[in-house]
């Protein structure tokens, strides 16, 4: 399993119960800071949003890098800018499945506030085409952001990835529209050529 696509679709890879649209179509522009652990240990970083669009940017051992996702062009970009390089990755069919406009509705069970803000309390359980299964609960805001969630991610093979993810700090407002595509004077790199270079940090 590879641990950047974990991480970069970490937020996504349960239902989003409260309409029929999925994380990154919240309707509304906004940043904030996004903590996910994984397996006990967390990451933390600035997050950008704008309906349809989002990008995460983290640190992953000595290298900063930024995860760029598209729900427009189904695709998703990890940028590296140390060494002026991204890949494109295409959506896995756990994300597939939450842009779809099919999606079920999921069971509220309560109403909490997560960093101020009023949330719904979602239990979701999904598994999608190819086998993987997602369970947990999500808080989504009454303005339909994605503000925490917890839960067990289960892979095809059986892998489980136990998943949190809270955001704090959340300010509404525009975004720059350059955080959304990798910079122009990047190389573009299949993943397979990028892979050694992550080797012991991201890949697991």
């Amino acid at each position: 399993m590879i641990r950047f696509i974990a991480y970069s679709l970490v937020a996504m890879l349960l239902a989003l119960p409260a309409r029929a649209s999925a994380l990154l179509d919240a309707p509304i522009s906004f940043s904030a800071t996004r903590t996910v652990t994984i397996d006990g240990k967390p990451y933390t970083g600035p997050m950008f949003h704008e309906p349809g669009r989002e990008r995460d940017e983290q640190k992953l051992g000595a290298m900063d890098m930024a995860f760029i996702l598209d729900s427009q062009s189904s695709q998703g970009f990890l940028v590296v800018p140390s060494v002026k390089t991204y890949v494109t990755f295409p959506f896995p069919p756990m994300l597939s499945a939450l842009v779809d406009a099919e999606m079920q509705k999921q069971q509220a069970v309560g109403e909490e506030s997560v960093d101020h803000i009023p949330t719904t309390k979602y239990r979701v359980d999904k598994t999608t085409s190819d086998g993987s299964h997602g369970e947990g609960f999500v808080w989504v805001s009454k303005r339909g952001v994605l503000m925490r969630l917890d839960g067990i991610v289960t892979s095809p093979g059986g892998h489980k990835t136990k998943i949190a993810m809270k955001l704090a700090d959340l300010k509404e407002g525009p975004q720059r529209p350059e955080l959304f595509a990798p910079p122009v004077n990047m190389n573009e790199l299949p993943f397979q050529a990028l892979a050694p270079l992550l080797n012991g940090i991201i890949v697991k």
